[in-house]
């Protein structure tokens, strides 16, 4: 029976050693999702905050912008807007085009 115990132990520490075997895999396995995902957070943090820093800057000047335009159509100044319906001759486009320096 002595041998039979002996060999009941020996499968114990065996079985115990492919068990530390085991979980030092799955450690590092672990570990590497860890890293992961951390950084999968990392760059969704990043892409979504910058961007909205981008905005809370860009934001003021986009309202000021778009202010100005509604003022200068509402205070019905003629001068800013190009008279459209105007038919230059073909000379004075052309002496337009010169000054542009085509």
């Amino acid at each position: 029976m002595k041998e039979n115990e002996t060999t009941h132990v020996l499968s114990v520490e065996e079985r115990l050693s492919n068990q530390e075997q085991a979980l030092a895999k799955i450690y590092k396995s672990v570990e590497q999702t860890r890293k992961i995902m951390l950084w999968t957070s990392i760059v969704s943090l990043v892409f979504f905050v910058i961007p909205l820093i981008i905005i809370a800057i860009a934001f003021p000047f986009i309202i000021k912008t778009f202010t100005s335009s509604i003022n200068g159509l509402s205070a019905g100044d003629a001068s800013s807007f190009i008279d459209i319906t105007a038919n230059p001759s073909l000379s004075e486009s052309l002496n337009n085009l010169k000054e542009l320096g085509f």
